[in-house]
């Protein structure tokens, strides 16, 4: 609810009473000025990712089928380079009340994906950040996801960076056990050097589909071999870097 205006109040001081000491207006100053920090929100932390990686061109026959109106050209995709930023706030809240699994809805600012010379800005409101410790009813799996999708004329676009920790079935990955305990989001830098448990369990991807298409998707970009670094905003410098080792 909005808040309300604060009005003067009027005086219930007896008639003769002794006004307030200097000593009296200074206490009642740090008192308020207490209460206003309690009510003030925090300020927010943006964290700024930013990636590159090579992949695999598709055949050029694949190329060759995309519709002219698709969201990516062939010219683009031969490229065979990616880039993306994500940008988030990492003091939102965990929506989801499994202790094992934490849905950061809204803490996505940003998330660009650069392919060739096109740009797709995903939409933030789609983009969503989830981190498992073993929930989402896989005790054997820890894994950190970020993923958005996006509708651009006749063509779905999904793009997501996904890292997984994987075990047997039958391991337990809950806690301290593995490498992140419990949802909370990781550190920057654990996110970007996020120990995964094989040579595709750490993948950027971009898939385009028809709308009402079923079947393979028209076109399906991915890539493991990721460089992943830990952007400061006030400079733009690199102060933490992570890369994959080349496949």
């Amino acid at each position: 609810m909005p808040a309300r205006p604060l009005r003067p109040t009027r005086s219930h001081a007896r008639p003769g009473s002794r006004p307030l000491t200097v000593r009296a207006l200074a206490a009642l100053g740090v008192l308020c000025a207490g209460l206003l920090a309690v009510a003030a929100p925090a300020a927010a932390a943006e964290v700024r990712l930013r990636g590159d990686a090579p992949f695999k061109v598709p055949a050029e026959t694949t190329l060759a089928a995309l519709p002219a109106d698709a969201p990516l050209r062939a010219e683009d995709v031969r490229s065979g380079a990616v880039s993306f930023e994500l940008n988030y706030d990492d003091t939102v809240g965990d929506a989801d009340p499994d202790p094992w699994t934490g849905r950061y809805d809204r803490a996505i600012r940003a998330f660009r994906v650069r392919i060739g010379d096109t740009l797709l800005e995903m939409p933030v409101a789609t983009a969503r950040l989830v981190v498992s410790d073993g929930g989402q009813g896989r005790m054997y799996r820890e894994s950190v996801e970020f993923v958005a999708d996006a509708r651009a004329g006749a063509f779905t676009v999904q793009a997501g960076w996904v890292q997984l920790n994987q075990a047997a079935l039958t391991a337990d990955l809950r806690g301290a056990t593995g490498v992140i305990d419990g949802d909370r989001l990781p550190a920057a830098a654990r996110m970007v050097a996020f120990p995964t448990s094989g040579e595709f369990d750490r993948v950027f991807y971009v898939r385009i589909d028809a709308v009402g298409g079923t079947g393979r998707p028209l076109l399906y970009l991915s890539t493991s071999r990721l460089t992943v670094s830990v952007v400061a905003p006030a400079t733009s410098s690199t102060v933490g870097a992570i890369s994959a080792a080349a496949r």
